[in-house]
């Protein structure tokens, strides 16, 4: 089996300019639960939850916990169709949480700068940025701001 957490223990992650990365004061386990909760409480839809933690042992790796959550509405996807059809493949959006010896990451895409290339969707895009925004403050250990502030 092969261990991705040993293999370069020293790999810090990129922050692109399209990701909000926020530190958790919770646990893992924690840290889900609390974004699951925060999903249903914004009236939003948890699509699917992806393991890919388990994914990766079912081929042999291992790896740190690591969890997906896509989030949506279809009052949004709504949204979308009506206002640019093209934007669709930026939907739904995603939480990251990830547990590293540091403690837990959670990672989400930032709404304004995903639907930037759509200008039509400004307003949704400001929604939805506000709106994980405040999710994430569920669980951060810091302040939380979508403008890299």
């Amino acid at each position: 089996m092969t261990d991705l957490v040993t293999l370069d223990p020293n790999s810090t992650a990129t922050v692109p300019r399209h990701q909000i990365v926020v530190p958790s004061r919770h646990g893992f386990d924690e840290t889900l639960q609390r974004l699951r909760d925060a999903i249903t409480a914004a009236e939003l839809w948890i699509i699917h939850e992806i393991d890919p933690q388990a994914l990766l042992e079912k081929g042999g790796i291992t790896t740190i916990r690591l969890r997906q959550l896509l989030w949506f509405h279809p009052r949004y996807m709504a949204r979308l169709l009506l206002t640019d059809p093209g934007a669709v493949p930026e939907a739904p959006l995603k939480f990251v949480v990830s547990e590293q010896a540091a403690g837990v990451t959670v990672r989400a895409l930032n709404p304004v700068v995903v639907f930037s290339p759509y200008p039509r969707l400004f307003g949704l895009a400001q929604e939805l940025s506000d709106t994980t925004e405040q999710m994430l403050r569920t669980v951060s250990a810091m302040p939380v701001s979508s403008d890299g502030t």
